[in-house]
């Protein structure tokens, strides 16, 4: 079994990682085929590479020397030969993260020794943000982006998104690439508006205007045309299997109209979404295994959660208890 660390120095998974063309890349590609029991130490990979690239430039040579022989005796001492990566392609970046994570126990220990920039939103608010390229993100409720400090002096423009957002990229007379990547995927920009959606349970990709590629982590490719999206849970959702769609924007955008869009969507996934967006304790009541089952179908307003919940009551099929941050659902009788 690959641990973290080897598979972070093996050269296939930096090409793979990298969307790189290349013959190592397609090795390792038919090496996770091969492999289905690695999953989780690739996805735990891929997620640490993407963070890492946000240091990529600020680390000093010293630094990566002492990381990398770090990283080289620990494998040495569990007696597993160590892939070696060309120091001009990934310039250890790898190592040193690995050894973070080793010595420390934080994967985002990197985030204090290199710094970053993070725009982000509290709960029940949604804001308006800009890049340092004029890049417009509107922020959902809880969510949040994060580049590079030294973001606008990179080759690619890339950001890492948590939760929700929807993008209006400004476009670069130089063509400079904009990559947003999530936890399972990443996004390669051509086009200037589109909607990600990146929460724990799901992902949705929309586009609006122009063009993206979504890359998983298999390493399929998804190209989606204005109109379309794709909706992806990698926990039930075989990526081989996903297909764009016609999107409903009113559905996927209704957030950013500060509305809640519900069709035929049952109580235990309404729960979750305005705890997801509030962070209120959703609990049901009494018939719990009832509650749960029934659905709503509607438009809610999203911009002040007591209006919320009034909405939610007035439809005579609940009754709400609110107790500080935790509201009971009941069915009216009880």
């Amino acid at each position: 079994m690959k641990q973290v660390e080897e598979i972070l120095v093996d050269e296939g998974f930096v090409d793979w990682a990298s969307n790189q063309t290349s013959q190592n890349a397609a090795e390792w590609k038919q090496w996770m085929v091969e492999h289905p029991e690695q999953k989780n130490s690739v996805e735990e990979a891929l997620k640490l590479f993407k963070y890492m690239k946000l240091a990529e430039t600020n680390v000093s040579e010293n630094i990566i020397e002492q990381e990398k022989n770090r990283l080289l005796n620990s494998l040495s001492e569990q007696k597993k030969p160590a892939k070696v990566v060309q120091l001009n392609r990934f310039k250890w970046i790898a190592s040193v993260a690995a050894c973070a994570i080793l010595l420390v126990g934080g994967a985002y220990v990197f985030n204090a020794l290199y710094g970053n920039t993070e725009q982000k939103t509290g709960y029940g608010q949604i804001a308006e943000k800009k890049l340092p390229d004029g890049t417009s993100v509107l922020l959902n409720s809880n969510s949040s982006v994060k580049y590079a400090a030294n973001w606008e002096k990179a080759k690619v423009r890339e950001v890492w998104i948590e939760g929700e957002a929807f993008f209006h990229v400004t476009k670069k007379v130089d063509h400079q690439r904009f990559v947003v990547h999530g936890d399972k995927f990443d996004v390669i920009v051509t086009g200037t508006k589109f909607n990600v959606l990146n929460r724990k349970d799901r992902q949705t990709i929309m586009l609006q205007e122009g063009g993206v590629t979504v890359h998983f982590l298999n390493g399929r490719e998804i190209k989606l045309t204005p109109g379309e999206s794709i909706e992806y849970n990698g926990s039930v959702v075989n990526v081989d299997n996903l297909k764009p769609e016609k999107a409903k924007q009113e559905k996927v955008l209704a957030w950013v109209n500060k509305h809640l869009y519900f069709e035929n969507t049952n109580m235990l996934e309404v729960c979750k979404k305005i705890n997801e967006l509030y962070g209120l304790d959703m609990e049901l009541g009494a018939d719990s295994a009832l509650i749960a089952k029934k659905t709503m179908t509607g438009i809610l307003p999203n911009d002040n959660i007591d209006v919320l919940l009034q909405s939610l009551e007035a439809t005579s099929e609940f009754k709400l208890e609110r107790r500080n941050n935790k509201v009971i659902v009941n069915l009216p009788n009880q």
